[in-house]
């Protein structure tokens, strides 16, 4: 059997309990399908003559693609649009009290939208922000419409405990 074959044989074995963890992971079946592609990849650039359980490296090699993934998404930057929506700066002719509360409820506001899980938060701001329907969510990340509604309700909770705390 060729290299390739056997590459091919492994991943082909693998490749549905891949998918089901990066969806699980990232609640995107495309996200999902481009993760184990990443996999493959790097499962095609590696020597598997020397690897002694192929199944467990390629697991290995998951796991890895998945702590990439979530370095990535916290370093993300929110867009120039995104922070002057989140910041709907107060009026500057605003007394300065109003303004020193303001800037203290924003800035627990965003350090909550932090603290989402990564996939929320992206439902919540394309949402509210992006005024993306629902219905494209849930295409988009392979979801129902009625499980992006509960995102959204979830995320609005946790972000309202920011600002009555």
């Amino acid at each position: 059997m060729s290299r390739n074959d056997a590459l091919r044989e492994l991943f082909d074995a693998e490749r549905s309990s891949i998918l089901r963890f990066f969806r699980r992971m990232t609640g995107s079946a495309t996200q999902a399908e481009d993760l184990s592609q990443d996999v493959f990849a790097r499962l095609a650039a590696t020597n598997l003559a020397g690897v002694a359980n192929p199944r467990a490296y390629m697991r290995s090699i998951s796991a890895n693609v998945a702590t990439d993934l979530i370095r990535r998404e916290s370093r993300r930057r929110l867009s120039h649009a995104e922070i002057d929506d989140l910041l709907d700066a107060p009026d500057p002719a605003a007394d300065p009290e109003a303004t020193l509360i303001a800037k203290d409820q924003t800035e627990r506001l965003l350090e909550m939208l932090a603290e989402l899980p990564p996939r929320r938060r992206t439902i919540l701001l394309a949402a509210r922000l992006q005024r993306t329907p629902h219905r494209d969510l849930a295409r988009e990340h392979g979801v129902s419409v009625r499980t992006i509604e509960i995102e959204i309700r979830k995320a609005l909770a946790h972000c309202s405990r920011a600002l009555t705390d």
